[in-house]
């Protein structure tokens, strides 16, 4: 037998025992043709060859036997003496670039002996098509009847065997839960929220308080709520133009969240487009409550379709006791009235506008700062509040790209002109082609002495001249070409503004709600959920190989399928060799 190798999500466990026929000859000829359900027929070819056993099936999405063997907590040999496997030979690309990568396989269908504890089973991973749509794994769990079993009645070891692999998944809690027409899991998420901080959202200092204080409160008046007889659940919605904060903040409060004593999870809902995903989103939310439940961009989520069955989940007969939602739109206007109005769904809108003078003046304070040991960039004082005037209408997201796009052009302009002692911009840097990095962070006492800066300035504008003279500006690079990124990003701003009011129809309304017209350049570099490491399971596979300690563990808790981990192509994974 081979040693078990971690592998596509799930497999079958039965107890060893020798089988009256070969399942695989089965196996081939139900999924080697069209079907529209196969688990039926496997699950007969099972009961032929093993009489005597009790046969059950698990989704490997929902309960990752293999997974569990992987880290150590069972073990799993594939057995090639007494069935056929079938499996792929595919190139395992490595997980960083100057690395070499590895053969390996993909196992659509194989028999393992699986040992958990003092209990020994016999497993079958078989991929196969159920209802007609997309392949998916099953575990089949063999294992002849105890005195109190009967080969059609449930297996207590068996169901023993799966609520273990079930609570290990669940037992790190350094995860964020996401919803993209099926429930994953992401640790890269959790770890990048870790990094949000309140000290890195500019906003109005009244309104960031606000929402500092929403959550906490919410999630501490439990004894409140009852004592006023309501139903302790709370709505709110950030809206507002695309880049000027609603994300960061959701991250600030999902990080101000996994840190209380006693954290509360989060749920973030990035596609549900039928009402059965609705339904699997509530249910969810009320197992796991009290949690926080995001949904972004909710307009695309809240359709025609969906509309009313969302709004019976979100007042209906349901409990929905200890459940926050935070909806974000950057089109209001698109929301359903029974959506915005309605105080038993969400009661609250906060507005989250294009900033302020005084925000995009404490805006490139920040950028001035994180420059300060730069020598190479002169960057003064009285250059912010400049900049700051400059960018009327900007969004922070533009603002961000402005910053970019100007540092980016100066590096290529001293490339280019190493012997020049004078920096003259030629040529800008097309947006298209500028890769926008995220923010870095700063620590707590950098942003004290940032406000302070900030504070300091302000309280003394008036000791500067009225207006900085031409002079005194264009002898700085970092101006200079400054100048000219915003001129380009105010030009594309005109142009894409244009390009809306010509594609809307009559109303003001795209042609659809899932369309939220042209992408501004503001909206590359906006801070988005996904930029930040929301990636599901499959597109984590992509970066690294598929190891049992480095697993995505993830749990429906009867709330909904799962997606597959580790899927690099597909449905398929390949598992490098040992």
């Amino acid at each position: 037998m081979e040693s078990f190798k971690a592998e596509e999500p799930f497999d079958v466990i039965g107890s060893v025992s020798t089988s009256t026929g070969r399942v695989f000859d089965n196996y081939k000829n139900i999924y080697g043709a069209p079907l529209e359900d196969s688990d039926i027929q496997v699950t007969e070819a099972l009961r032929n060859c093993y009489p005597k056993h009790v046969i059950t099936a698990v989704l490997a999405r929902n309960c990752d036997l293999l997974a569990y063997a992987a880290a150590g907590n069972a073990s799993a040999e594939i057995d090639t003496v007494t069935d056929n496997p079938v499996r792929w030979r595919g190139y395992v690309f490595p997980s960083r670039r100057g690395q070499t990568g590895q053969l390996g396989d993909a196992i659509r269908f194989a028999k393992y002996v699986y040992k958990w504890l003092s209990e020994e089973f016999i497993l079958y991973k078989a991929v196969i098509r159920v209802d007609g749509s997309y392949p998916d794994t099953i575990y089949y769990i063999l294992r002849e009847p105890d005195k109190e079993d009967t080969i059609n009645s449930r297996s207590k070891i068996t169901d023993n065997l799966i609520k273990s692999v079930g609570d290990w998944l669940i037992a790190d809690d350094k995860l964020v839960y996401v919803y993209d027409n099926y429930w994953t899991t992401s640790r890269a998420l959790w770890q990048e929220v870790q990094k949000a901080n309140w000290n890195d959202v500019i906003l109005d200092l009244k309104m960031k308080k606000a929402l500092q204080d929403l959550v906490g409160r919410f999630f501490d008046s439990k004894d409140v709520y009852e004592e006023a007889g309501v139903p302790w659940k709370r709505g709110v919605i950030f809206h507002g133009p695309a880049g000027n904060g609603k994300t960061i903040s959701l991250k600030a409060i999902m990080h101000t969240l996994a840190v209380r004593k006693d954290p509360i999870p989060s749920l973030y809902i990035k596609a549900a487009n039928y009402t059965y995903n609705i339904h699997q989103v509530f249910t969810f939310a009320r197992e796991m409550s009290p949690c926080l439940v995001i949904f972004e961009d909710i307009d695309t989520i809240v359709t025609d379709k969906t509309r009313s069955y969302f709004f019976n989940e979100a007042d209906g007969l349901e409990q929905n006791d200890g459940i926050m939602m935070i909806a974000s739109t950057n089109h209001l206007d698109r929301l359903d009235p029974g959506l915005s109005h309605r105080p038993s769904r969400f009661d609250r809108k906060y507005l989250f506008p294009q900033p302020s003078l005084e925000e995009r003046t404490l805006y490139c304070e920040f950028w001035r700062h994180k420059l300060r040991n730069k020598p190479s960039i002169e960057f003064p004082e009285m250059l912010c509040h400049a900049m700051a005037s400059i960018m009327t209408e900007f969004s922070f997201a533009y603002m961000k790209e402005a910053f970019i796009a100007t540092l980016l052009t100066i590096a290529g302009n001293r490339t280019e002109e190493l012997d020049t002692e004078s920096r003259v911009v030629d040529k800008a840097t097309p947006i298209e082609q500028v890769k926008l990095p995220p923010l870095e962070g700063r620590n707590q006492t950098e942003t004290a002495n940032l406000k302070a800066m900030f504070v300091e300035y302000m309280t003394n504008i008036d000791c500067y001249p009225e207006k900085p003279r031409e002079d005194d500006l264009e002898k700085y690079e970092i101006w200079r070409v400054m100048v000219t990124q915003v001129k380009i990003l105010r030009d594309d701003m005109a142009g894409e503004a244009s390009a809306r009011r010509v594609s809307q129809p009559a109303g003001g309304r795209s042609g659809s709600i899932n369309d939220a017209g042209p992408s501004a350049p503001g909206e590359v570099c906006q801070d988005s959920m996904e930029d930040s490491g929301w990636r599901t399971i499959a597109q984590q596979s992509m970066d690294l190989p598929y190891r049992g300690q480095e697993l995505q563990r993830h749990a429906v808790r009867g709330a909904g399928p799962f997606l597959k981990s580790g899927s690099s192509f597909g449905s398929v994974q390949f598992v490098p060799d040992v």
